[in-house]
């Protein structure tokens, strides 16, 4: 509950600047809101005073007030009914249970200009800690504040761990606290927050978080998180064509971790004896920013910074082609560049640095500069009447699937939905493409057989969408064992080897064995790189029901529910989710888990996927062996 004051005096105790576990900091901006953010280290009230700041002031204006009633240690606070494009000063005061307060310094933030407005941002990726530039973060953090943008977006990989509270509060906070207390931060997850729960506590953006949409004057951010699904079909893959089909702004920017097109060294091959065998998922997107005006993607992961040329189709397009940034380099570890050129890179640069951005109308200035704020790379964009992004758009985005299962017993009823109401649906159930003489959609669909569902939407003109499918599969319940097992967790198997793609485990000799109690990578005595784990054991359901689980890995996963296939996650990746569905009786199934880990972030975790609470792992209440 949020409770307003206006010009109360709060009680006069002793204050301490700036003693703050993280120190007040700015999320989610709008022309009429901001979110501060900011953690105590002992559970203390929350209070935002604020205030437009005045000409001629003598002091701050904290003309108003937001308090929070209750005490907590990460405090949130979104100020509410503001003036867009105007600047406001704040400051947060907490008293703590030990009876001190806490007062931040005198801070300054502007609401989000007008549509029409002019904007300048700053784009940046991966400024997590290393050992060889522990400095790099704070240092970048001091020229973005040099800069004076009105706000920042960041690619991912904010930390080096993220379910590791310390390089949150003692890294990434720390080091961009002179910046952050005054400009908005857009994050994108990247593969290094491991998608962990300190994420979402800490970063502000609307449901479901790891993708969203803002529009900031003449530009809209299309913020995607390329560590889940987005193949053809994925939840995310849809939305964006939607937004995307949708959006009237003048420039469309999409943001990610994972670059579509990389010209770095070593991560997939040694390019200074071989050729690099770079091919990544974040390609399967581009097909959507050819087909719906994208003007920039905006990505990191690799830590260097390389600028392409436009990009169309996979070829060069002056005309037409999308702009592909990588700028990787606000802290982690720099990394290189194959020593021959790509046949897509137009600049390319070593060394941490930052990018900006100044938009106004259909005029655009580019900058890249190193972390000494010298200039290294720029141009500018104008365009012409042929470049609106306004209903350039001819072919229309396929129907959206709604469904409870596409596993089911009896039947399951299937919702079409259309991005316009005149667009005219067509479907088919035999695996035929659908066209103007198949059946039209006119309500729910009734599936009681196994088949494939197609079908592609077309404009009053006549022009067709791509087409879209959903195979629904009529299954009985697996059944349970008849045995119950009677000991808790998995047995795990340990092998070592280093192998692009999982193994067979059956061919291979384990180097240790033994029990676990959750489905996790934490195996005594296993090294950091270059391994393979083995889970089995069985898993228990307490009524006969649809299951949906799911896999989350760093690098290749396979779930295994009886001799089931339900989730393949195979491969040599960073941090990924996927999941499977399928029909369980009452009781325990056999399960298996394989996982491999080649080089980097250790990461596994499965569970189940909750109608309501997302995804839950396996407690050790259902793991039996």
């Amino acid at each position: 509950m949020l409770t307003f004051f206006v010009g109360i005096p709060l009680a006069k105790t002793q204050s301490v600047l700036d003693s703050f576990l993280v120190s007040p900091y700015l999320q989610w901006g709008t022309q009429t809101s901001m979110t501060i953010l900011w953690e105590t280290t002992d559970s203390a009230t929350t209070t935002v005073e604020y205030g437009v700041a005045l000409p001629n002031a003598a002091g701050p204006n904290y003309a108003s007030s937001v308090s929070i009633e209750g005490s907590r240690l990460l405090h949130e606070v979104t100020l509410p009914d503001l003036v867009p494009a105007t600047k406001y000063v704040y400051r947060v005061r907490s008293m703590q249970n030990d009876g001190q307060l806490l007062v931040s310094p005198v801070s300054t933030f502007k609401t989000n200009v007008r549509d029409e407005d002019a904007i300048f941002f700053v784009f940046v990726g991966d400024s997590q800690y290393n050992r060889q530039t522990p400095w790099a973060w704070a240092t970048i953090a001091e020229r973005i504040f040099e800069e004076r943008p009105n706000f920042i977006v960041h690619a991912g990989d904010l930390v080096d761990q993220g379910t590791k509270k310390t390089d949150w509060t003692e890294h990434f906070f720390p080091g961009g606290e002179k910046a952050m207390r005054r400009y908005p931060m857009y994050t994108v997850l990247g593969n290094h927050e491991q998608d962990a729960q300190l994420y979402y506590d800490y970063m502000v953006n609307p449901e479901p978080e790891y993708y969203y949409t803002f529009r900031y004057g003449p530009v809209q951010f299309f913020m995607i998180d390329t560590n889940r699904d987005i193949t053809e079909g994925s939840e995310q893959y849809e939305w964006l064509e939607w937004a995307l089909a949708k959006s009237s702004a003048p420039w469309k920017m999409v943001v990610h971790h994972h670059p579509p097109y990389s010209s770095e060294s070593d991560d997939h091959g040694n390019t200074f004896i071989g050729a690099s065998t770079f091919k990544t998922h974040a390609r399967d997107l581009t097909p959507l920013y050819d087909a719906y005006g994208v003007d920039f993607c905006l990505f990191g992961h690799t830590h260097v910074y390389e600028r392409t040329w436009p990009l169309l189709n996979n070829r060069i397009s002056m005309e037409n082609g999308v702009i592909y940034i990588n700028s990787g380099g606000a802290g982690g570890g720099l990394e290189d560049f194959d020593p021959v050129r790509s046949w897509f890179t137009k600049e390319l640069q070593t060394g941490h640095h930052y990018t900006t951005f100044a938009v106004f109308d259909k005029h655009l200035s580019f900058k890249a500069l190193d972390h000494e704020g010298k200039l290294f790379d720029s141009f500018q964009l104008t365009k012409g009447t042929d470049n609106e992004t306004t209903g350039m758009i001819r072919q229309p985005p396929p129907p959206r699937f709604s469904y409870d299962n596409h596993i089911f017993q009896d039947q399951t009823m299937v919702t079409l939905e259309a991005l316009w109401p005149e667009h005219r649906l067509y479907f088919t159930t035999d695996g035929t493409e659908p066209s103007l003489h198949s059946k039209q959609y006119t309500g729910p669909i009734t599936i009681d057989q196994t088949c494939t569902l197609r079908t592609r939407a077309y404009t009053q003109e006549g022009w067709a969408s791509r087409v879209a499918e959903r195979v629904f599969e009529k299954m009985s319940p697996l059944a349970s064992v008849q045995t119950i097992p009677q000991a808790s967790g998995l047995r795990f198997s340990y092998f070592e080897g280093d192998w692009k793609q999982l193994p067979n485990f059956s061919e291979l000799t384990p180097k240790a064995e033994g029990v676990i109690s959750l489905v996790n990578q934490h195996i005594a005595g296993k090294r950091a790189n270059q391994y393979g784990l083995l889970l089995t054991g069985y898993l228990y359901v307490p009524a006969t029901d649809v299951y949906t689980l799911y896999v989350h890995s760093d690098d290749g996963s396979k779930v295994f529910v009886g001799e089931h296939l339900i989730i393949n996650n195979d491969g040599s990746h960073s941090a990924q989710t996927r999941e499977g569905s399928l029909i369980l009786e009452k009781g325990y199934h056999p399960l298996r888990i394989e996982y491999m880990q080649g080089h980097g972030l250790e990461v596994l975790q499965a569970g189940f996927v909750d109608s309501v609470m997302g995804r839950v792992p396996f407690s050790p209440a259902v793991l039996r062996h």
